[in-house]
């Protein structure tokens, strides 16, 4: 894979760690009692997930396999 494809790839890691890092700062019994912080962990999850999709595409792309749609991303079985 070339450069740009890796620093692409190193940056989505970093942006999954840090919103997993931040949901389990705050993941307590204080989410079930506030609303605005659980919708504020919900849509950290939810940038983690898009970040983790984002990682398949970008690996599917580098293995020379064109990206489709994200599950078929995901469940690609690049070892063929």
């Amino acid at each position: 894979m070339n450069e740009a494809i890796n620093k692409r790839i190193l940056e989505k890691v970093e942006t999954v760690i840090e919103r997993v890092e931040f949901i389990e700062e705050h993941l307590s019994q204080q989410i079930l009692r506030d609303r605005i912080l659980r919708k504020a962990l919900y849509k950290e999850f939810q940038e983690a997930v898009e970040a983790v999709s984002d990682v398949c595409a970008m690996l599917r792309r580098g293995l020379n396999s064109s990206a489709k749609d994200d599950y078929s991303n995901i469940d690609f079985r690049w070892w063929f």
